[in-house]
């Protein structure tokens, strides 16, 4: 009896984060990912992710501290440059709008940077790529 019920509660999680969330239904943005992450100041982290034509995105970067710039990097899988932003205007939440030429693998590289040129620390920040039908 206790397996059947771990087995119902892993099927409902797996049921319910493998869907999109809508954020705005009139304007149809979905969440794609969102995750925390403690980037290390100076350090680069990459996601691959699959991307549709016909959709905008939006990657979005939010940390808490206003001395960092940002840099947002969208590569398809021939590590041809889709969109680059480097922001040095500190900013506590970036966004990155883009759209990809066809549907497909797609990666980002992101990550903060210290202009004081300090490397290492950890800063709490989170991640999130939203998608839309183009309009």
């Amino acid at each position: 009896m206790r397996f059947t019920a771990v087995l119902f509660a892993i099927f409902g999680f797996a049921i319910a984060s493998s869907g999109q969330v809508e954020i705005n239904p009139n304007l149809k943005w979905k969440f794609v990912i969102s995750q925390d992450l403690d980037l290390a100041s100076g350090n680069f982290i990459e996601y691959e992710f699959p991307a549709e034509k016909n959709h905008d995105y939006i990657f979005n970067i939010t940390h808490n501290q206003d001395s960092l710039h940002a840099v947002l990097l969208v590569f398809d899988l021939q590590d041809k440059p889709i969109r680059k932003m480097i922001l040095d205007n500190n900013q506590l939440s970036i966004d990155l709008p883009f759209d990809v030429p066809a549907s497909g693998t797609y990666k980002v590289v992101l990550g903060l940077t210290d202009p004081k040129g300090k490397k290492g620390d950890l800063i709490p920040s989170t991640f999130t790529l939203i998608k839309r039908p183009k309009v």
